[in-house]
């Protein structure tokens, strides 16, 4: 039984919680419609599911940093 928790511990590691459009947004101090726009044209990492974007934090982050080089 021990195992188990400890795997479920370990997967929930593993994913990153995604953000929505909003919040991704809030952290990169831009419009929300900015980001969905970049989204679509690929300059953003970012996941599409029906009509709602989610992105994770260490996928905005590295693309800021690759802007500041």
């Amino acid at each position: 039984m021990q195992k188990q928790e400890d795997d479920q511990i370990k997967g929930a590691e593993i994913f990153e919680p995604l953000l929505d459009s909003q919040q991704a947004a809030e952290l990169m101090h831009v419009h929300p419609e900015t980001v969905k726009r970049r989204a679509r044209r690929g300059e953003i990492p970012g996941l599409k599911f029906g009509k709602v974007w989610r992105f994770r934090a260490s996928g905005l982050e590295a693309y800021i940093r690759n802007l500041m080089q």
